[in-house]
């Protein structure tokens, strides 16, 4: 296995060739994984006999498919890591409370896993998050706290961040993580690497837990691809899409093929700053505009927008937690009852949605109509182009505990260095984090979004920031410097 581990599309075109088997395959990355683990302390769930068994069939399966010159599933042998958020039958679902410490294997995979598995894929194991997957910061009492590939001292982000750890540290394949204010691609952009949030109704959330859709932010979660590799993302995606007879709000929508579209004829529109955040880097700035210029010089349509401000004067991010707490935090409070004790930043939410004390139905209903409003707002602007461009936080990954762009300690619990992922949330828009750019030795990346249920448009043009601007290169560009600062 080379030091460089390819896409999982070139680890797959190997397997179907039989150049290598599901079990080496299998073995190899969990080797890797267990090195990296040493660095990022991000595995919470595995049994290995059961991936190495799987592995095992899965090699059978090729066999006798081959013989009897059948198609082979598309993710045939290949192995995968899955956010503990998810269900993985075998494994337990923890989802970093210590309500759930002693929770039993699940019993069945999450719609989205099932998927994965019916094609051939390999759950792996159960990367960390922070506790009921509600900060930025992917700590927790159950599993400790998970590092930065790139910098320990900083953080991975959240909620996916211990997904986006073994990705950046270039030990996981790709796997699949959950968005619902920018779950997916905060992680991304701190350590380097690629995801992809669906358009709302595009996957499934069903076996996601805690279940979302009868709370107040209704269809905002969604479980998307997260890799190191623009094109893994679009072969995640069409395995795990589509409608399950549960979700209700899981719709049947054509994906279409993101290699079909001409990345030089894209409507591009971009912003590099928000008056809701206190403060945006030069980097990050800098980053959106080196995007909007590679797509200039391959001859798109570039245009430089104002950034989206609801008219009811409340931020993305003051909807998206208006929403989530409207029940005063009485949902969440069910769902950890018998923990004792909290992390932190959870029992900083909890006690901020307690001091509301929930809002009456009018209030909730008032916010549900300035949420749609502000939806068809920025989905109005989407439509008029084929990709907005912006950035995906308001700096690289900071120090863990604290904001980043130096925004001051004291708002750290206001979050709004992430309206630029709000946005994209609350609007219900698919969303790509890409790396094209650092600051202060650290990857930055960019979000590319795009119209309702047209994620072969971000796709396409996050392709084209990923050759032009380095994409995963960046982040294996600066784990190489900083091995070499440590050998000298």
């Amino acid at each position: 296995m080379s030091a460089a581990l390819p896409s999982a599309t070139a680890w797959l075109a190997a397997l179907h060739a039989r150049e290598l088997s599901a079990r080496e395959l299998t073995e190899a990355t969990l080797a890797r994984i267990d090195a990296a683990d040493a660095r990022v302390h991000a595995v919470v769930a595995r049994d290995d006999a059961a991936a190495l068994a799987a592995a095992d069939a899965a090699d059978a399966e090729r066999e006798r498919l081959i013989r009897e010159r059948e198609p082979l599933p598309p993710l045939l042998g290949l192995p995968l890591t899955i956010k503990d958020a998810l269900d993985v039958a075998g494994l337990p679902t923890r989802a970093g409370t210590l309500a759930r410490a002693d929770a039993p294997a699940a019993a069945r995979d999450a719609t989205t896993v099932a998927r994965l598995r019916a094609a051939g894929a390999i759950p792996l194991l159960k990367t960390n998050v922070p506790e009921l997957c509600s900060s930025f910061e992917t700590d927790n009492l159950v599993h400790g706290l998970t590092r930065n590939p790139l910098d320990r001292a900083r953080t991975p982000g959240g909620s996916s961040g211990g997904e986006a750890a073994l990705l950046g540290a270039d030990a996981s394949i790709a796997g699949l993580g959950t968005d619902g204010g920018g779950s997916i691609r905060v992680p991304s952009h701190f350590c380097g690497t690629v995801g992809l949030r669906p358009t709302t109704g595009r996957t499934a959330e069903t076996g996601v837990w805690p279940p979302t859709r009868a709370a107040g932010t209704l269809d905002f979660t969604c479980v998307g691809p997260m890799a190191r590799h623009v094109e893994d993302l679009a072969l995640l995606l069409g395995v795990i899409a589509g409608a399950d007879g549960i979700d209700p709000y899981a719709v049947d929508v054509p994906l279409r093929d993101w290699r079909a579209v001409d990345p030089g004829r894209l409507r591009v529109a971009f912003y590099d700053d928000h008056p809701a955040v206190p403060a945006t880097t030069p980097g990050t700035r800098a980053a959106v505009r080196a995007a909007a210029a590679a797509f200039a010089r391959a001859g798109c349509e570039v245009e430089e927008i104002a950034p989206p401000v609801a008219a009811g004067g409340r931020s993305a991010t003051e909807l998206f937690f208006a929403a989530a707490g409207a029940d005063g935090g009485a949902g969440m409070r069910a769902a950890v009852a018998g923990a004792g004790r909290h992390h932190w930043q959870f029992q900083a939410l909890l006690d901020g949605a307690a001091e509301g004390a929930g809002a009456s139905a009018a209030e909730y209903l008032a916010t549900v109509r300035e949420i749609h409003a502000f939806r068809a707002q920025v989905r109005a602007t989407a439509a008029a182009h084929d990709v907005v461009i912006s950035p995906v936080a308001a700096g690289p990954a900071p120090p863990h505990g604290r904001p980043p762009a130096g925004i001051a300690q004291e708002e750290y619990l206001a979050y709004a260095a992430f309206e630029y992922v709000h946005v994209n949330a609350v609007a219900g828009l698919p969303a790509a984090a890409v790396p094209v750019a650092t600051e202060a030795g650290l990857p930055l990346a960019v979000q590319v979004a795009a119209p309702a249920f047209r994620e072969e448009l971000a796709l396409a043009a996050a392709a084209l920031l990923e050759q032009e601007l380095g994409g995963f290169a960046i982040n294996r560009a600066l784990a190489a410097g900083a091995e070499q600062e440590v050998g000298t």
